[in-house]
């Protein structure tokens, strides 16, 4: 069966190249005019990734990547003619995969796409026992289903946050860099490296899942370092 891809994009010469680039490799391709219909076509299709434009004529691409995030746990490439990093800062918030801007090269965006398939079909941060749970300080991981709860309640996680929070229990008492991080949960050779990246989604963790985010007790900055697991 082949994989399906929901591309949401205004602009119709884009719809149509970026449809012809993803056939060619054997994807099957939704496409939306707008936020209203995109956001239709992913909840009946649940596709295996969404490409999604910023500038949409009913709903801004902001919204709409955080209403995906919210109700479906698919990967999401921002494709925008905006590059300023504020831009870029709040589609990560918002639990964006990547982002690439406006023009592009077609061979990077098909690289793009098969990386972020890639990672969503085998998360790379999980070594340990899938069958098994775990409790790390006040929180219980169950792998198999890829969940973690705090007083018995479910904390709704991106697949991003989960994969990070189970590679730092892994890591557990040790002093990570930023780079070295980013290498083994992305890949030595990874598109996706941007470093500030990674602090939004540490951020965004910490949100979840300790006691008093503002002055974290598990993942700890390290200055000019990285972080260091509580063990």
């Amino acid at each position: 069966m082949s994989t399906t891809i929901l591309v949401i994009d205004d602009d119709q010469e884009i719809l149509d190249i970026l449809k012809l680039l993803l056939n060619l490799e054997k994807y099957n391709v939704l496409t939306a005019h707008n936020g209203i219909t995109g956001l239709s076509l992913a909840r009946e299709h649940n596709p295996a990734m969404i490409v999604l434009d910023l500038n949409l004529p009913d709903i801004d691409g902001q919204q709409i990547c955080k209403i995906i995030r919210s109700e479906l746990d698919v990967p999401i490439l921002i494709l925008s003619a905006r590059d300023n990093v504020s831009d870029k800062v709040v589609c990560l918030e918002y639990g964006a995969d990547d982002y690439m801007t406006k023009p592009f090269e077609n061979i990077e965006l098909i690289a793009r796409v098969k990386a972020i398939l890639r990672r969503a079909e085998k998360p790379a941060t999980v070594h340990g026992d899938d069958s098994e749970d775990t409790v790390f300080h006040h929180m219980q991981i169950d792998r198999a289903n890829r969940q973690v709860f705090i007083k018995g309640e479910k904390i709704s996680l991106t697949p991003k946050e989960y994969d990070i929070l189970v590679y730092f229990i892994e890591k557990a008492g040790q002093v990570l860099s930023r780079d070295t991080i980013v290498n083994d949960i992305w890949g030595k050779n990874s598109i996706y490296s941007w470093s500030r990246s990674l602090d939004v989604h540490i951020k965004n963790l910490r949100q979840k899942v300790e006691i008093n985010p503002k002055n974290p007790d598990i993942i700890k900055t390290v200055s000019g370092v990285g972080y260091k697991i509580k063990k």
